[in-house]
C-alpha cells in the first residue's frame, strides 16, 4: 500500500563544504524563485547547512505563502531537528492539503519521537478535522512499521470511530498516561 513505509529524507549526499551560515539569507530568498531548479538547489543547500539555517527559515515561515512554506517544511524534513516538531505539528491544521501532507511526512521521519506531541495535540486539537486526518496518516504509517504500542494503536483505531471527536481525546490521554508510566518504570 502506498505511503505505508516511513519515507527516507532526501538529504543531498553531495553537500558542499563551501556552504556556511552566511549563505542562508540569499538561499532562503531563492526558495521563492520562479525557476524550480533554483528553488530545488536552494532547498538542497539549506538542507546541507542544517540546523544553523533554522532561525532564518523560521523567520521566513512567519510570512510565507503556501509554496515557500512547503519548501521550508521539506527542508525541516531533511534537517530532522527536534526543535521543528512543534512548528510541523501546527501545520497539521493548515488549510492547504499539500502543507498538511508535507508536515505529516516530515513528522513521520521522527518516528517514536513524534508520538508524545501528537498524542498531546489530539487531546487539545481533536476538534480539527485536518489535524485528526493528519494524525491518522502519521499513526497509520508508524503502525504499519511496528512503531506503536497497544495504547497508541487504540488512538489510531479511535480516529476511525463514528465520532472521533469524542473517542480520540480519551484514547490519547490513556496513551499519554501509558507512555508516562512506561517512562517511570524504566527510571526505577
Amino acid at each position: 500500500m502506498e505511503g505505508t513505509e516511513i519515507p527516507q529524507t532526501n538529504m543531498n549526499a553531495n553537500c558542499s563544504d563551501d556552504l556556511t551560515e552566511k549563505d542562508v539569507p540569499s538561499l532562503v530568498n531563492k526558495l521563492s524563485n520562479p525557476d524550480a531548479f533554483i528553488r530545488t538547489d536552494a532547498r538542497d543547500a539549506l538542507s546541507c547547512i542544517g540546523p544553523p539555517a533554522l532561525p532564518e527559515l523560521l523567520n521566513a515561515m512567519a510570512n510565507a505563502n503556501t509554496q515557500l512554506r512547503w519548501q521550508i517544511i521539506k527542508i525541516f524534513d531533511c534537517i530532522q531537528d527536534p526543535s521543528t516538531i512543534p512548528i510541523l505539528m501546527n501545520h497539521l491544521k493548515n488549510e492547504s492539503a499539500e502543507i498538511r501532507w508535507a508536515a505529516s511526512n516530515a513528522l513521520i521521519n521522527f518516528r517514536r519521537e513524534v508520538i508524545p506531541p501528537l498524542l498531546d495535540g489530539l487531546t487539545h486539537d481533536f476538534g480539527s478535522l485536518w489535524f485528526r486526518q493528519s494524525a491518522h496518516h502519521i499513526l497509520r504509517v508508524l503502525s504499519n512499521n511496528g512503531l506503536l504500542t497497544p495504547a497508541e494503536r487504540q488512538v489510531y483505531q479511535a480516529l476511525d470511530d463514528i465520532e472521533p471527536s469524542v473517542s480520540v481525546p480519551w484514547a490519547a490521554v490513556k496513551a499519554l498516561q501509558a507512555l508516562h508510566n512506561n517512562k517511570n518504570n524504566l527510571l526505577q
